[in-house]
């Protein structure tokens, strides 16, 4: 939590940004009267005056206009007194309040007309940060100050023929980019920025609109400006970007179509013509409030002020000109992404949405929520008082329509493409406090998840788990309770129906965060249970680890009998396996003694690790019985079986009383290597292949309790593990996969979270896991009829991707660091090294032998070999990361070739069977439509990392691929 001081929070939490803000539920910030604490700070005082014009949360009725006159008033004596940080406060709270614009530009109106000095200063701090802002990149600083420079126009500071030479300038500055640049190149590594520029200035006129719509006639320079933007529209290189519309198939009834594109090329023309659409209404509109009327005589009186000229660069900034083709496209996306919205709540209702509120006041409203959540986010209750509560459309026919467009921009926000700003966790956080604050914001989430659920059909497999991962996290923020009951019909839907998938993935995400039992109970609120049973059916046979002696997990799942876990374990809370686990080698009756007092975690055991704390301890039980050799059991030798008992009776050394310290002895693992080698047991069984296969399956077994206790398991023989994987090389890391994903077969969570810590463990790399998927073990990558099997596959795989991404930026970070610092070494030692230029006085600064400048000299010797090494492994982490976006780009075409050389989809253009009796030829069609978009959905969600192989994918595509692989890959690789 960031600190406080009178009501000022300064860098709440990582989106806090470390700016200084006050909260509205603070005192102060309630409260009319003059604090003596603001009284001693000066500048907290002009904070706090300035910061609560216009909330609408204390109990002052009092009218804006009065608010604005009072602090105009009292504020008087800093703008003589302190100036610049007048400047600076007015400026920071136009931008980061984004709501209070139109306030902030009449208070400086006023100001005006008293013939206040520090107008002008504000003005051109304002253009100096505009022009700062659009140097560097900051997209968000350089829009909304123009947006304030345009509201200042409505209360005569700026003159209006001023204005729209700006708005004009950022237009003309965008068609020189385009005239500049290299026409074949110019749609990917310029357009993204120069329509970044127009949009910019096309969306600052709803805040010209008030001084517009008193006017008999257009301004020349809006005719001037007009001309401009039809002339960039009509030389861009491409008007629309499909491969960033989430939903771009439409269905029969047109919802899917209306949903529109999440970004891209096509919302600028889009944004024009609800523009064109306000000038023929007179420039009227309910989300920019005027309040300049209410102080026109005042305002009349002044002087409008003309504007600095605009220096807007040519080339986007950051991205360095000597990149190659495909990285420069790349940065250019990630530094200016497209802006779009999705129509949710048009697809619901269209007609009583645009009866209510237009497309401009829609457009607006989407900018104060967008605006709102990147300067707010960190503050959780603070961001949903701005959003539910201080929108400024008080003339709003409905305010459940307000509420509507601000849960439809939220869902926007999260599934931008190819990437959204902040995580799934942060926009749910958003969703839930609002519907914490108001009714109104709960009930268009239904509308909104059901123009989404309709349009999963269109989508691709990356946006359906987004979808999912946020739904099962606001069903948990509100008490595990949702309509399960109105979503069963996906039960008479094909197994692989794309809505059927994504309601499973749903239910999947939901059971993650509780357990099974828990929703099959009566709930008196909704007085049935919170999910029908026959959901259920989505998600398989419950989940049961396999035992370490007996035969592939098709003969356990076939046993009734077998013993059961939950998907749902969770780490420990200390992240320590408890010394409980070794209980049963002790005892056997441990499970119903009391757990060892010295360790927490076994005191107070998660009660959803129980079911799975049982399930291993059963299977544990049964692998120390003798097994009977039958025909689907593999043989078992016995050395495998006295390994699983060394492997459980090994314990940590254990203190004698509470407080001592641990006493001194050979590590877990040195005691097992020692009774390897006493017992000459590599040779016995086999070799270190077959070692590391009843090795890995006992760590396993013994670690299935819950996911601390096989942390623990692996951390403690982590030494003879290393030694195993790198004496068998890849067979190792191929035998690995294979007992790590059969062990808990039916459990996408486990298996996903054992490979995910093998990787992390570097046993097995990033290419043994992808051969193991893109291999013929892995179902889910080669069939769409289980939800379950193609949502495993999906979650290794993006877990897999993301740990080789990892390691190649914290190796960026590695080499950004030393560089720093071998830069303040030279820097250093440049102040210790003689002056060649003396001065006459004979000063020849420090002489070559001295002790500081050897000692200086040596640090930056010793710190380039770290420099060369650092280097070094980033290049290496660099070709891993290349070879492993290769390795499945190519693995998605091998599995594609496969389906088209076995014959079994003959025909993908034939319509899909609608009865409830499926063909092999429908669910092979299906499969190919979901492998296509998932490899679509690889390409443009890794596009940063895509780009460094990008010319050897473009290469390759025209070798022996069908036309709708070819186009898929193409689509999404030049975004």
């Amino acid at each position: 939590m960031g600190d406080r001081q009178n009501g000022a929070v300064r860098g709440r939490g990582a989106g806090g940004r470390g700016r200084t803000r006050m909260r509205m539920d603070d005192p102060a910030f309630n409260s009319g009267k003059r604090k003596r604490e603001e009284e001693g700070d000066p500048v907290l005082h002009l904070m706090s005056l300035v910061l609560r014009i216009g909330d609408r949360l204390r109990k002052d009725t009092r009218p804006v206009e009065e608010e604005i006159d009072e602090v105009a008033k009292r504020t008087r004596r800093d703008v003589a007194s302190r100036p610049d940080q007048v400047i600076q406060t007015i400026l920071d709270c136009s931008v980061e309040v984004a709501t209070k614009c139109g306030i902030y530009a009449t208070l400086v109106g006023l100001w005006h007309a008293d013939e206040e000095v520090i107008v002008p200063a504000l003005l051109n701090k304002a253009c100096e940060g505009l022009n700062e802002a659009l140097t560097t990149g900051d997209r968000y600083r350089a829009r909304l100050l123009l947006r304030l420079l345009a509201a200042l126009t409505t209360t005569n500071v700026v003159s209006m023929q001023s204005m729209f030479s700006m708005l004009n300038a950022m237009v003309t500055a965008a068609m020189q980019a385009l005239e500049q640049g290299d026409k074949a190149e110019a749609s990917r590594t310029l357009q993204p920025y120069t329509d970044y520029l127009v949009y910019s200035a096309v969306i600052a006129l709803p805040w010209l609109a008030p001084e517009l719509q008193h006017l008999e006639s257009d301004p020349e320079g809006l005719t001037t400006f007009s001309s401009s933007v039809e002339q960039y529209l009509s030389i861009r290189p491409r008007a629309a970007q499909d491969a960033l519309n989430p939903f771009p198939v439409a269905n029969e009834d047109e919802n899917v179509a209306s949903l529109g594109d999440g970004g891209g090329a096509s919302f600028l023309p889009q944004l024009w013509q609800y523009t064109l659409e306000l000038k023929e209404d007179h420039w009227n509109l309910l989300g920019v409030p005027s309040y300049s009327q209410f102080f026109e005589a005042q305002l009349a009186a002044c002087k409008p002020l003309e504007l600095p000229e605009l220096t807007v660069p040519l080339h986007p900034p950051g991205v360095a000109p000597s990149l190659p083709f495909p990285e420069a496209a790349a940065a250019v996306l990630k530094a200016y992404p497209a802006r779009g919205a999705l129509n949710l709540q048009l697809s619901v209702n269209k007609q009583l949405v645009t009866s209510l509120i237009s497309g401009i006041d829609r457009i607006v409203a989407q900018e104060y929520v967008i605006d709102t959540i990147h300067y707010f986010d960190g503050d959780n209750n603070e961001l949903a008082r701005r959003l539910g509560i201080a929108l400024p459309f008080p003339d709003i026919p409905d305010p459940k329509i307000l509420a509507a467009v601000v849960q439809e921009t939220i869902f926007s926000q999260l599934l931008p493409l190819p990437e959204s700003e902040l995580g799934v966790l942060a926009y749910a956080k958003v969703t839930t406090n609002l519907c914490k604050l108001s009714a109104d914001f709960a009930q268009p989430i239904g509308g909104c998840l059901k123009a989404l659920k309709e349009g999963m059909g269109s989508t691709d497999p990356d946006i359906a788990l987004c979808v999912a991962e946020w739904l099962a996290l606001h069903i948990n923020n509100h008490d595990f309770i949702w309509s399960w009951h109105r979503w069963e019909s996906v039960l008479d839907l094909p197994p692989y129906d794309p809505i059927r998938h994504f309601v499973a993935t749903a239910l999947e995400r939901t059971m993650r965060l509780s357990f099974r039992e828990f929703h099959l109970q009566f709930d008196p609120t909704l007085r049935r249970e919170r999910v029908p049973e026959a959901m259920f059916e989505l998600l398989g046979p419950t989940p049961s680890a396999r035992p370490v002696f007996e035969g592939p997990p098709e003969a356990a799942a076939a046993n009734p009998e077998a013993p059961v876990a939950m998907d749902a374990a969770e780490p420990q809370p200390n992240g320590q396996a408890p010394d409980a686990a070794d209980a049963p080698a002790q005892a056997p009756d441990a499970a119903t003694q009391a757990p060892d007092a010295a360790d927490p975690s076994a005191q107070a055991p998660d009660v959803a690790d129980a079911p799975a704390q049982a399930a291993a301890e059963a299977n544990a039980d049964a692998a120390a019985a003798p097994q009977e050799q039958g025909d689907e059991l593999e043989p078992v030798p016995a050395l495998a079986q006295e390994l699983f008992t060394q492997v459980k009776q090994i314990q940590a050394p254990k203190p004698a009383h509470r407080g001592d310290a641990l006493p001194r002895g050979p590590s877990l693992s040195e005691r097992l290597s020692t009774w390897l080698q006493d017992n000459n047991v590599r040779e016995q069984i086999g070799g270190d292949l077959v070692l590391l296969k009843w090795l890995s399956r006992c760590l396993l077994t013994i670690g299935g309790r819950s996911i601390g206790h096989l942390y623990s398991y692996l951390d403690r023989h982590e030494p003879i593990m290393n030694e195993l994987t790198v004496s068998t090389g890849d067979q190792g890391e191929d035998l690995l996969m294979e007992e790590a994903t059969s062990m808990w077969a039916n459990s996408v969570q486990h298996t996903s979270i054992i490979v995910d810590n093998l990787m992390g463990k570097r046993w097995v790399s990033g290419a043994a896991v992808l051969r193991w998927l893109f291999g013929s073990k892995a179902i889910g990558m080669r069939s769409a009829d289980d939800a379950m099997e193609c949502l495993k596959c999906t979650d290794i795989l993006n877990n897999t991707v993301a740990r080789v991404l990892a390691r190649t930026q914290d190796d960026k970070e590695i080499v950004q660091a030393v560089e720093q610092e071998l830069q303040q070494r030279q820097i250093a030692l440049q102040a210790l090294q003689p002056n060649a230029d003396a001065d006459a006085d004979g000063d020849q600064g420090m002489n070559e032998d001295s002790p500081a400048l050897m000692l200086a000299q040596q640090n930056v010797t010793n710190l380039e070999p770290t420099l060369a090494e650092a280097w070094a492994h980033l290049q290496e982490s660099q070709a891993i990361q290349n070879n492993a976006m290769l390795q499945v780009y190519q693995g998605y075409l091998s599995l594609l070739a496969d389906a088209t050389s076995d014959g079994s989809a003959a025909d993908y253009d034939a319509p899909m069977e609608e009865n409830p009796v499926y063909s092999a030829q429908d669910s092979q069609k299906a499969w190919r439509m979901r492998t296509l978009a998932a490899l679509g959905a690889f390409l443009r969600k890794h596009y940063l990392s895509i780009a460094h192989v990008a010319s050897e994918i473009e290469q390759g595509v025209d070798e022996g691929v069908s036309s709708d692989i070819k186009e898929t890959v193409l689509r999404n690789l030049h975004l």
